[in-house]
């Protein structure tokens, strides 16, 4: 796991409410840090990116926020676009035809259409601007949608391939399926928080990925660690001295310990779920702490992209 950063593309993945748009964040930052490119594309329509470099939403081209890191959203329309100029040639040609409103509905009720334009778009800049195109990035980090899109991603170039099987998307089929499939070149990330369902669901998802696809997962990351702050005895013992709780100011106190209970309770069934994670990926699982903060400033984010460094160091 120590070589997570050293891919070219890394999907980021999960189920919804876990935190994966706050650990893709993370990741590039990490890597844009240690003197990578990076490239950071969003999927979804609200970008949690932006607002943390200064801006309202995330631009459908590429644009640098801060040295070393470039911000890109994607867009279902655009990546049509792109796709169409790319393969006809034509720009002015794509342009008039994608004004017809029956041209763009034909073409976006196709089926996963979503899956091959965003696979489509990702391969074209992997390969021009990665590191074997050339070098405008060397890591591009994909915020993705809730896990189950991203198993549907690995069977689109087997579907593209068998649609077209001669020429050139065929030629391109075979590349996204290289593309996706070369452990060196794409890893999947995927993030759960330190609670049994979601834990439970990232563990089935691994296994189907390496069932039907052969795909292992690059890392798992448990985002929102609780922190032990005191022991049950501990808890216990300062009970007992506040007393029932009618002297002044230990209502308070009583409040405090509830939390710390809940806390505690917290932070031991994430400690019993973490070795089958830990076991399931042979060890590559990073855990990031639950830092109190209900909207996470660019600062909160480094603070977890600190504990990344040392955990990849430490593997």
């Amino acid at each position: 796991m120590r070589h997570l950063l050293d891919r070219h593309i890394l999907l980021v993945t999960g189920k919804g409410g876990v935190g994966k748009s706050t650990v893709a964040v993370t990741l590039a930052r990490r890597a844009s840090r240690d003197g990578k490119k990076v490239l950071l594309i969003e999927f979804e329509s609200v970008s949690r990116a932006a607002p943390l470099f200064g801006l309202e939403e995330a631009p459908t081209e590429a644009v640098q926020i801060e040295p070393g890191l470039d911000l890109m959203g994607f867009d279902l329309l655009h990546s049509l676009h792109f796709f169409a100029v790319d393969q006809l040639k034509l720009k002015s040609l794509v342009k008039l035809a994608l004004r017809n409103d029956s041209v763009r509905g034909f073409f976006l009720a196709m089926p996963a259409i979503k899956s091959i334009l965003f696979l489509y778009h990702l391969y074209r800049l992997e390969t021009a601007h990665g590191p074997d195109g050339d070098g405008r990035w060397d890591l591009i980090v994909c915020d993705m949608p809730t896990s189950g899109f991203v198993a549907g991603l690995y069977g689109v170039p087997a579907m593209v391939g068998q649609i077209f099987r001669v020429g050139p998307l065929a030629k391109t089929a075979e590349g996204m399926g290289k593309l996706l499939f070369d452990p060196l070149i794409t890893g999947i990330v995927l993030v759960t928080l330190p609670e049994e369902m979601p834990v439970v669901e990232t563990i089935e998802l691994r296994n189907a990925l390496r069932k039907k696809h052969g795909i292992d997962t690059a890392a798992i990351v448990v985002n929102g660690v609780y922190p032990t702050l005191l022991e049950p005895a501990e808890i216990a013992a300062l009970g007992e001295a506040v007393g029932d709780g009618e002297s002044p100011g230990s209502t308070d106190v009583h409040g405090l310990l509830w939390a710390a209970e809940v806390l505690r309770g917290r932070s031991d069934r994430a400690a019993r779920l973490l070795p089958a994670l830990r076991s399931a990926v042979n060890g590559r699982v990073i855990e990031l702490p639950h830092l109190f903060k209900r909207q996470l400033p660019i600062g909160a984010i480094d603070e977890l992209a600190a504990v990344v460094k040392t955990a990849l160091k430490g593997t």
